[in-house]
């Protein structure tokens, strides 16, 4: 057995015992939430005989673009509850960069470019 085939396999072993222990945490947390009091929304701590155990209950909100559109004139723009968020297109970063350095590089100091963590799959064949 080569070295990658060792590598993947234990991948595969850590992996599954990855999902096997999250699932035992998630069970653990759901006893904890019932057993304890959580707020609405917001976090909470509880102490426990040498433990603090802090319960969060995330509140997800979100807009539907095209609705927010047509209502969006009932109200005044300060009221508005909503955020504009900038962020950068790397479609049109690598276009421009390829395509249009002269334009790219008068906007390039602007912007940052940086590699994340390799990600990483394996499965068994079947």
């Amino acid at each position: 057995m080569s070295n990658v085939t060792t590598l993947a396999r234990d991948w595969l072993e850590a992996k599954r015992a990855e999902q096997e222990a999250a699932k035992h945490r998630f069970a653990i947390e759901a006893q904890l939430a019932a057993a304890l009091d959580v707020k609405d929304e917001g976090e909470i701590t509880h102490k426990i005989d040498g433990y603090k155990v802090t319960l969060s209950q995330p509140i997800y909100r979100s807009v539907d673009a095209a609705l927010w559109d047509k209502v969006k004139n009932r109200i005044t723009p300060e009221m508005a509850p909503i955020k504009v968020k900038l962020e950068a297109d790397a479609a049109g970063m690598k276009y421009l960069a390829k395509n249009e350095p002269k334009i790219w590089n008068k906007i390039a100091e602007a912007f940052t470019t940086k590699q994340g963590k390799i990600g990483v799959k394996v499965k068994e064949d079947e």
